[in-house]
């Protein structure tokens, strides 16, 4: 998610109007970056400042230029950089004013919350214990409040690193890191001491009071752990006696034996020593106990009927409300209660009431005269609570009690807003039909837009036939009601947008379609209806004038194996007069050093085991958190560190909640040695362990016993989290994957085999715009064709060449991991034979089936011939290798299932992952006698993570279908085999060379290549489509890297 829609989510929870004020600050530098984008297009009309700016000196000026066209650079630069910067000082003055107050604020709270917590200690009686549980109460809702302050300070210090680096990039200048230690991270609101203060000694009382609450002594002895218990402890007052009686009977709802002991003792008696007795016990139990026995003590006359806890300032309308008691409501309110009476949050018992849905108290509430559209200190209303919570009953009645339905200022929240994103279609239908407007909020996004985003399309359909607007964009990148809808793949939102007639063919601020959103994201049914047949998209412009002079010296290179590469080293001088795209190069504090070229060289197993650990699921979508704390609603403001023991590299730590709940976290563990991964959960700014959780070497070896794959794709597990008195206060769930070392004499770094990017050089594709630095690399780590091997093995552990998961024996399909070798080929041969006896032409097949010494003396064949002939018989990869000449190049495509084609397929007696890829890497180092140009690929992401991690050697291509393998699939699929973005993420992620993807989507939405390529990975495509002499062109003219036609790797050069 972009931070500008991500501030947005966050800002609409707590004080909106305070959070930094990105949008306009990046408006501000959008006007920097349209001067630069007319500059180049033509240079003649721009300012010479944003020339300069962008492009160093322009194409028409030289050393003669006229001084009064530096000058006015100069000026026109720093009045940009003059806006900027004033209004970056607002913003930063807005942000810490808000902080300063909130932390007076706080301060003050945790200081009478501490001196409370004082006077509890002493109080000798039992009836501390129900102060001590209000108590804690009130910390926690300190600590959760106090959460809130701290996601406030985190968003902000990334709001203002972002934007600066945002206009160092766009301004071409470096004043971030200055600009951020002499002006940002002084601010009291930056400084995380206090915070961090603040949450350790919430954190420390919270503690400390459930042992109290417990009845656990500080030193860990137990004493009196029931709250209701009778036993008589010695030195016990009369006033304590009475207490634990009486609270007894009330417990039991036995309003006989309260009776009975009123008659004994004298009530006045009791409130003569505390005066306060009848009345805390009545606020305890009016929420549970039974009206008969509440009602014997109000007629006592010694009850204060709005008297208040010590901590939230609850009465007993507030509990009865919370509780749903009708019956005591009324009952207090006869005696007095007060029914504005409102609490430290300044929430009245209408707000309880409507919070936890209870509309019979709300509606006797409101005839009582009650403010129906009272504020609490958050700016919600009881509406807005009933609406949050999906409460239709309750929304009847404040609508017929004439609740306000439109905010009350730019900031409050908008009630139709709320019951489109939460997806209430009744609640929706009640507030259009007393007139909501449909009003945007303070972020831009009108309800429309919500229900859309969220796929909620009865709601579509309802808003739009309130005459919603269907074309209305939102602020930050102009995204239409469609943009949502498709960008997320809610097909039947989709349908209510177009039955009414939504534009599909407008573009957002990035130039894309809301089909180009589908098709990236890999939404292919949705894709099918927002389909443009003009998408008026122009083939991708020359490359720049440097990079063109530098072709021809270029195209004389010819490429080698991905062992060997370019032999001829390029001209270092092409090299340094490259004309770099700036925005590629990642800004670093002044002076900033040489940036070197992107090679892909990447780390790989020698002795020790890679543990992958993600919190996520690939395969499904699911709204459940992967971390929970018991008791918590939300993880705001914590954070996560995973370490592995014993300690080895740094402990990752990451902020919860998390924001890529698939992001990988990896550990290189030495293989012969114990281990645990232990995840600890911590406040943001605090030291105070919250909760923990282990998993030991031996339970992820018992988990990859169970798993058919051996832990080689994501296997689950769920730990609890323990707090340090060992209770249990939530659970972790994760999914993890091994990769074990791969042990081969050529196996290393400056062995016989040498790396695929040792003599990485400069290559462009001429036809192509969007070549950047790391494509200029990438390029020559391929040679110019190479023939795909489909790649399986046999029970007998031999690597084969063969495209089909089964092979039909008798009436029965079976696969190929269940035959041995021999039977696999006899079985194979046996079908040919049928085969061709049913066309006639046994005799002339035997005669001209191609063997292994056709192959061998195949030097003058294609590799479209070879190809042909290889799967025309049955080989082993090891037979393949040999006898191939060794100016062949190879792609091995590794067939192994995901879970989905696993269970889909009914496959059995498959080797694990980490075998089947150690038996094809044998097989490949076995014949490496000599360089021979081998690229690996899979449709399986864990397979390229293996085959990756286990050798330095060759290259890895991860292949996708992009959705296009089978609508039906895309529920139980892996996310990265069906969308772009999610395979262009795992691809960098896991240090493959680039993507083998299916050319439809490409060749209907060309930009798609260049989002590929720019990521700096090669893109090569495949499909019937390729076969197209047209199709092929086109994809060639948008810079596709490669092309597999016919079994056949031809890299476009």
């Amino acid at each position: 998610m972009k931070f500008g829609k991500f501030i947005q989510g966050i800002a609409s929870e707590w004080a909106t109007p305070h959070y930094i004020n990105y949008k306009a600050l990046k408006k501000i530098i959008g006007s920097v970056e349209d001067e630069a984008a007319v500059a180049q297009d033509d240079p003649t009309n721009a300012h010479p400042g944003f020339t300069s700016l962008a492009a160093g000196m322009p194409p028409h000026m030289d050393a003669s230029t006229n001084s009064t066209e530096s000058n006015q650079s100069h000026t026109d630069l720093q009045a940009q950089k003059t806006a900027f910067f004033y209004r970056l000082e607002r913003e930063l003055e807005k942000v810490n004013t808000f902080y300063i107050q909130k932390e007076a604020e706080f301060k003050v709270r945790l200081r009478s919350l501490l001196d409370k917590k004082r006077i509890l200690s002493n109080a000798p009686t039992k009836a501390a214990r129900f102060s001590r549980s209000s108590l804690h109460q009130a910390f926690m809702q300190f600590q959760n409040d106090l959460a809130k302050l701290q996601k406030f300070v985190e968003v902000n210090a990334t709001g203002f690193r972002k934007i600066l680096k945002k206009w160092d990039k766009r301004a071409k200048s470096a004043t971030k890191e200055l600009y951020l230690s002499r002006q940002i991270e002084i601010q009291p609101c930056f400084n995380n001491d206090v915070l961090a203060d603040l949450t350790d000694i919430a954190a420390t009382n919270i503690v400390e009071l459930e042992k109290q609450i417990e009845g656990m002594e500080l030193d860990g002895q137990e004493t009196d752990s029931s709250f209701i218990e009778s036993r008589i402890v010695k030195g016990n007052s009369t006033l304590d006696e009475a207490d634990i009686e009486l609270s007894k009977y009330l417990f039991e709802k036995n309003h006989v034996q309260i009776i009975e002991f009123l008659q004994r003792q004298r009530p006045s008696a009791l409130t003569a020593e505390d005066p306060q007795f009848f009345s805390r016990l009545f606020l305890r139990f009016c929420a549970e106990s039974s009206f008969e026995c509440l009602h014997v003590l109000l007629k006592t006359g010694q009850i204060n009927i709005n008297s208040v806890d010590d901590v939230n300032d609850h009465s007993c309308l507030h509990e009865t409300a919370i509780a749903g008691r009708l019956d005591i409501l009324k009952l207090a309110i006869e005696y007095g209660a007060i029914v504005d009476i409102s609490n430290v949050y300044g929430r009245k018992p209408l707000h309880y009431a409507a919070m936890y849905g209870h509309a019979d108290c709300a509606s006797h509430l409101l005839t009582l005269g009650t403010a129906i559209d009272a504020l609490d200190h958050d700016g919600n209303s009881a509406l807005v609570y009933a609406i949050i919570g999906g409460h239709t009953r309750c929304v009847e009645i404040f609508l017929e009690n004439n609740a306000m339905i439109d905010p009350s200022s730019p900031t409050a929240p908008i009630p139709i807003s709320l019951a489109c994103k939460y997806g209430h279609t009744d609640i929706a239908t009640l507030l259009l039909k007393k007139g909501a407007q449909l009003l945007q909020d303070t972020d831009g996004m009108d309800p429309l837009h919500m229900a859309c985003r969220e796929g909620h399309a009865e709601i579509t359909q309802l808003l739009i036939s309130h005459g919603a607007n269907i074309e209305s964009p939102d602020p930050f990148n102009n995204w239409t009601p469609v943009f949502f809808a498709a960008s997320e793949g809610h097909f039947k939102c989709i349908q209510a947008l177009l039955a009414v007639g939504c534009r599909i063919d407008i573009k957002d601020d990035s130039g894309w379609l809301p089909w180009t959103y589908t098709l990236y994201r890999g939404h292919i049914q949705v894709a099918s209806l927002l389909a443009v047949t003009d998408t008026k998209v122009a083939p991708a412009a020359t490359v720049s004038s440097k990079v063109s002079d530098t072709t021809t010296a270029i195209n004389s290179i010819k490429p080698m194996a991905p062992s060997g590469l370019f032999m001829d080293e390029a001209p270092s001088g092409i090299i340094q007069d490259l004309d770099m795209n700036l925005d590629e190069i990642p800004l670093l504090s002044l002076p900033p050093p040489i940036i070197p070229f992107r090679i892909y060289g990447h780390n790989y197993l020698e002795q020790k085991m890679n543990l992958q650990i993600h919190f996520g699921s690939f395969h499904a979508n699911t709204q459940k958190s992967p971390i929970r704390l018991f008791g918590l609603s939300q993880l705001s403001s914590l954070k996560l560190v995973i370490t592995s023991k014993p300690d080895d590299g740094v402990p990752y730590s990451v902020i919860l909640p998390l924001k890529d709940e698939l992001e990988v976290f990896t550990f290189n563990i030495n293989n012969d040695e114990d281990f645990s991964i232990q995840f600890d959960i911590y406040p943001t700014f605090g030291t105070k362990v919250i909760g923990r959780a282990v998993v030991l070497r031996s339970q992820l070896t018992q988990a990859v016993k169970r798993s058919w794959n051996g832990a080689g794709e994501s296997e689950g597990m769920i730990c609890p989290l323990f707090d340090n008195r060992l209770h249990v206060v939530g659970e972790i769930a994760f999914e993890f994957s091994i990769v074990k070392p791969f042990v081969h004499p050529r196996l290393r770094i400056g062995g016989k085999v040498d790396t695929y990017w040792k003599s990485t050089k400069v290559v462009s594709n001429p036809k192509s715009s969007t070549d950047t630095v790391h494509s200029f690399v990438t390029a020559t780590s391929l040679a110019e064709e190479y023939i795909q091997l489909v790649v399986q093995t046999t029970r007998d552990g031999i690597a084969v060449v063969c495209p089909d998961w089964f092979l039909p024996v008798s009436t029965v399909n079976i696969s190929l991991a269940q035959l041995t070798f021999e039977q696999a080929k006899s079985q194979w041969l046996a079908l040919r034979v049928q085969s061709k006896q049913k066309q006639g032409t046994l005799a002339a097949t035997l005669q001209d089936s191609p063997n292994l010494a056709y192959l061998s003396q195949s030097h003058k064949l294609s590799s479209a011939d070879l190809a042909k002939a290889i799967y025309d018989s049955f080989y082993s990869l090891e037979q393949v290798l040999d006898l191939l000449p060794l100016s062949v190049g190879v792609q091995i495509s590794l067939k192994y299932p995901t879970a989905h084609q696993y269970t889909k397929l009914n496959l059995s007696d498959l080797p694990d992952i980490n075998t089947y890829t150690d038996i094809i890497l044998q097989t490949v180092y076995n014949t490496s006698n000599l360089p021979r140009s081998i690229i690996f690929s899979s449709f399986n992401p864990s397979v390229c993570t293996a085959i990756s991690w286990k050798q330095p050697n060759y290259g890895v291509f991860f292949g996708t279908h992009c959705g296009f393998s089978g609508v039906e699939e895309e529920a139980g699929e892996d996310k990265r085999c069906t969308s772009i973005k999610e395979a262009i993420k795992f691809a960098k992620a896991s240090n493959s060379l680039g993507l083998i993807c299916q050319a439809t989507p490409f060749i209907q939405m060309p930009v798609l290549i260049n989002t590929v390529k720019e990521s700096g990975l090669i893109l090569a495509t495949f499909g019937e489509v390729n076969n197209q002499i047209e199709v092929s062109k086109i994809q060639e003219s948008y810079g596709v890297d490669a092309l597999i036609t016919g079994r056949v790797f031809k890299y476009n050069i």
